[in-house]
């Protein structure tokens, strides 16, 4: 006879045998799963490691192609620009933030052409205007009202300046009422150019580097035959269209004018985004400036610096031409 202490009995038997089937079931199916794992994590250790073996005998090659590259610049630059730019004045205006090792060898290169280098005239942040500060000590550099706007005092600084490098030409200042010609010496004038530069200098407005070995003079930067060799681009402190674009128009003569000077406009390119040209592409899309002056985009790397030096050749016979990427030629042709 079935009594109530045999039904406990199989109940327990039977939750007692199906807890046993999970604990067995689930160490199979867990013994098959870390058996998948680690099969994987092996798989992914060999492909790991085949990953850092390509990788260093890529970064193997670049060493090597970048050894190459240095030795071809070093060793080329002396069979073709040897000699090429002898005691041709050149004169390098950059914006700070330019700095780079491409504005650097362009200067070595400018060397190994024998150029006269006539050091580099450096424009610093502070003429972005960014406080009442920098704008009152614009003012007072120009000998000019405090309460020109900071557009005004741009013009104004940038129109001396071409002025001092195009060896003193007429030219227009601006103030409260308008425009009028400035003589330098006439209302609201400064004296010299000269002496301008080195208030501009003097407020912290413009720095100068000079050849090796010469003094930190800025009052006879520019002599006859100078070409000017203009550097901005995407790092540069003061946005383009607030300097460095109107300075080359300025020294171009845009509107043209009787003033004008041989300019190339040079620029390397952001690290991060080498197909944007943010300084030259504008002056090359511009049907009057690309007319007047060379632009060169990519002096980060040889051929670019290359095509500078020749282009700064060219700009002595009068010819223009805009080399580097997105251009028609790295290189200016055979003359």
């Amino acid at each position: 006879m079935v009594n109530f202490r045999y039904h406990i009995i199989s109940l327990v038997a039977v939750f007692l045998a199906l807890g046993i089937g999970v604990v067995m079931g689930s160490a199979v199916i867990d013994r098959a799963l870390v058996a998948n794992l680690e099969g994987q994590q092996v798989a992914i250790d060999r492909r790991v490691d085949q990953v850092v073996a390509e990788n260093q005998a890529l970064q193997d090659d670049l060493a090597e192609l970048q050894g190459r590259t240095q030795q071809l610049a070093d060793e080329g630059s002396e069979r073709l620009l040897a000699a090429s730019l002898t005691d041709v004045p050149v004169l390098v205006l950059a914006v700070r933030g330019v700095e780079s090792q491409g504005l650097d060898d362009l200067v070595t290169l400018l060397g190994t052409a024998e150029a006269d280098y006539a050091g580099t005239l450096w424009f610093t942040g502070r003429l972005g205007l960014a406080s009442d500060e920098e704008r009152r000590d614009l003012a007072r550099a120009l000998s000019q009202r405090e309460t020109l706007s900071a557009t005004a005092l741009r013009e104004l600084a940038i129109e001396r300046i071409a002025r001092a490098l195009t060896a003193g030409a007429p030219s227009v200042s601006v103030d409260e009422g308008g425009t009028g010609i400035d003589g330098g010496t006439g209302a609201g004038g400064s004296g010299s150019t000269a002496e301008t530069m080195g208030e501009l200098r003097e407020a912290g407005f413009l720095d100068f580097d000079p050849p090796a070995g010469d003094p930190e003079e800025t009052s006879s930067l520019v002599v006859p035959g100078t070409r000017v060799v203009l550097v901005s681009g995407p790092t540069a402190a003061v946005e383009d269209r607030l300097w460095a674009r109107p300075l080359a128009e300025a020294l171009v003569g845009n509107p043209p004018s009787p003033v004008s000077m041989p300019l190339l406009a040079v620029e390397a390119l952001a690290a991060g985004n080498p197909e944007r040209a943010e300084f030259t592409e504008p002056l090359r899309s511009d049907d009057t400036l690309s007319a007047r002056l060379s632009t060169v985009n990519n002096i980060d790397d040889f051929a670019g610096r290359l095509a500078a030096v020749l282009t700064i050749q060219d700009l002595g016979t009068g010819s223009v031409g805009h080399y580097g990427r997105g251009a028609q030629r790295l290189i200016p042709a055979p003359g």
